[in-house]
């Protein structure tokens, strides 16, 4: 074999290696590409199909951590509305409402603010109470905080906001008023009325936590 032929063998081998490599990386590429695309799809398939946004009649916890970016107010724009569990207000009984961190959603929604801490705000509310069941009076029995219950230091009493949602604090610092028509399953409540307040719960409970629950009962119906 002479020279000429030699290098035209060579050369052609080269390019064969060329062309494999080239093929091969671009599969690798493709591959990749593509499994971070499915994997971004999935996540947010998951955060759509968890994501609870309150109806009318439907009790839920209202809250807002000391941060002010994690929190939940009865719709999907926040990063605390992923299996967030909510009750149907249809009849006197008990009922259970929480909210939770510990999702997918909340995570890929948080970033690096990966868990609640301290409390800003929190409420019991019906939404549309007003229309749906306005002679529904909310008692908070218990709060957990990550499954642990938490002492009360006083006794919730229920009114009517804005003519709207049928509600009762759990912490509002700035609640200092109690509204007209406030009541409590015991009756009446006024500023004069003992034992009642706006600040049911200490936030050295809340110093950080994942999941809040509220044990409640709804009677006058």
């Amino acid at each position: 074999m002479n020279l000429k032929k030699i290098s035209a063998v060579l050369a052609a081998s080269l390019m064969m290696c060329a062309a494999i490599t080239s093929c091969g990386d671009k599969k690798k590429s493709e591959k990749k590409s593509s499994y971070v695309n499915k994997s971004a799809a999935d996540v947010t398939a998951a955060q759509e199909s968890s994501a609870v946004a309150v109806e009318a009649g439907q009790a839920y916890l209202e809250i807002r951590d000391s941060k002010g970016n994690n929190q939940y107010l009865g719709t999907v724009k926040e990063n605390l509305c992923y299996n967030a569990v909510v009750a149907d207000i249809t009849a006197n009984g008990s009922y259970s409402v929480s909210v939770t961190a510990d999702t997918d959603g909340f995570r890929a929604s948080a970033g690096t603010n990966t868990k609640p801490e301290g409390i800003l705000y929190a409420a019991l509310k019906i939404k549309d109470g007003a229309a749906s069941c306005p002679a529904a009076v909310l008692t908070i029995d218990s709060i957990e905080v990550d499954g642990t219950s938490i002492p009360l230091a006083a006794k919730n009493y229920t009114f009517t906001e804005s003519g709207k949602d049928i509600k009762s604090n759990i912490y509002n610092e700035w609640a200092t008023i109690v509204p007209d028509g406030s009541v409590s399953a015991e009756g009446a409540v006024t500023n004069d009325t003992p034992g009642y307040s706006s600040v049911l719960v200490s936030k050295d409970a809340f110093a950080s936590w994942t999941k809040v629950t509220v044990n409640f009962t709804v009677s006058g119906l």
